[in-house]
């Protein structure tokens, strides 16, 4: 803290006007963010401009939304016609003018609500703690130009193809009480990362669409002319092309994450530093590898830990999990029971110690397979700081038989919540 009499960067009932100290305050400095116990933070890094979009400058985050079990003209409102109506209304009406208007739950006011799935089972509820980077709602067609794919996918479970066209779709969702027009879907992809943010965001195209509130729900899929091209629609949800082709990059062997926000910017908007689809039903996740392979199977992967607000320990977590564990695998194979089994041999996955980001990533696939288990740790403890760092996987089976599949799921914990994700199977063919 600062001694008596100096500059003191926060100002507080024990300091004067000038922002000086005038008794010893570290308990009141520590209240405002600026004494001995204040946590160092990392400066935020640059970042292209929001496409498409205009960003307003802002002092403070918008107020939070008061909301109450039930809708305000509901609660203890006397019968229709009796005395103590009117006033009852004039109570509300005064109550409302001087603290402003109560709001019922988000999903039942006269609103749109905008989600891509994170898992089959999703309806939008936020936040996620479990497996959310295994989104059912984005699609990948590959060797296909966005300008001659057809509006409906031909898979839906598709792999990226490294340095050639990909064509990629989305599943857009509103289960709110009002429609959605010009909503706006945008695509991004990220290099392999456990850690989402808008620092590493590399856009693809954007495309808008209109859907109809949760009551609208069609019988059947039809064609729709809309705000920027055609789509596919069933009322509230939609399927709709990105319009730009999708070429990944083949030095990550087309191992990419793909990102997808959906948003309307008046009536259900979404910031636009957030990227997080454990934090926001507006964001979905497909961080996917699928490695294909008769014998041998093995990839070495470079997983990015993303950006970090304030330094901390992390913990990264490599386990295996039986096929019937991934509800994805459904669409991979396009069959409601994939008939995937664990392998009967052993599998060897694992991490290495973190380090700095693009440093060179030791090929474990290179190594005879029985050292290769000796060099890799299930679990790694890491010391986040501000510098951007990675964590080298490997993965690999020595004799991997059609229908079987081994899946390897990393995940990356700070303070006991999962911030972010990243699945490699390893499948037999």
């Amino acid at each position: 803290m600062k001694t008596p009499g100096k500059a003191h960067p926060c100002r507080c009932s024990c300091h004067d006007q000038g922002g000086h100290a005038h008794q010893p305050c570290d308990r009141c400095c520590d209240a405002h963010g600026c004494g001995p116990s204040r946590q160092p933070t990392c400066p935020p890094p640059e970042h292209c401009p929001f496409p498409g979009t205009v960003e307003l400058p802002q002092q403070e985050p918008p107020p939070k939304v008061k909301t109450a079990p039930q809708r305000p003209e509901t609660v203890g409102r006397p019968p229709l016609g009796s005395a103590g109506e009117i006033p009852w209304f004039r109570g509300q009406l005064g109550g409302i003018l001087r603290d402003g208007p109560t709001f019922g739950p988000r999903k039942d006011e006269f609103l749109p609500f905008l989600f891509v799935r994170a898992n089959a089972g999703d309806s939008g509820a936020r936040p996620l703690n479990d497996v959310f980077w295994e989104s059912p709602d984005i699609y990948v067609v590959p060797g296909q130009e966005a300008s001659t794919a057809p509006l409906q996918p031909a898979s839906t479970g598709g792999v990226a193809r490294a340095n050639g066209p990909n064509t990629l779709y989305a599943h857009v969702w509103n289960l709110g009480k009002a429609p959605a027009y010009r909503v706006r879907v945008e695509f991004y992809w990220f290099n392999p990362s456990l850690g989402i943010s808008r620092a590493d965001a590399n856009f693809i195209g954007a495309t808008w669409v209109d859907l109809g509130n949760r009551f609208n729900n069609a019988t059947e899929w039809r064609e729709v002319d809309g705000p920027s091209g055609r789509y596919l629609s069933h009322g509230c949800h939609a399927i709709v092309k990105c319009p730009e082709t999708w070429v990944p990059s083949v030095v990550n062997g087309g191992h990419e994450c793909l990102v997808v926000r959906v948003h309307e910017p008046m009536l259900d908007a979404v910031p636009p530093d957030q990227f997080s689809a454990a934090a926001d039903r507006h964001v979905a996740q497909r961080n996917i590898a699928v490695v294909p392979s008769a014998s041998p199977a093995a990839i070495d992967l470079a997983l990015q830990l993303g950006y970090v607000g304030q330094p901390g320990n992390a913990e990264v977590e490599a386990v295996l999990d039986a096929p019937d564990a991934m509800q994805w695998l459904k669409l991979y194979t396009g069959r409601a029971d994939p008939g995937l089994q664990l392998p009967a041999n052993p599998v060897s996955y694992g991490l290495s110690p973190a380090v700095v980001a693009e440093s060179r990533l030791q090929q474990l696939a290179a190594l005879p397979f029985e050292l290769r288990q000796g060099l890799l740790q299930r679990v790694e403890k890491v010391r986040r700081g501000c510098d951007p760092q990675a964590i080298p996987f490997h993965a690999s089976i020595a004799d991997i038989k059609r229908g079987e599949a081994a899946v390897l799921r990393v995940r990356q914990r700070m303070n006991g919540t999962v911030v972010g994700g990243y699945t490699v199977v390893l499948i037999g063919s």
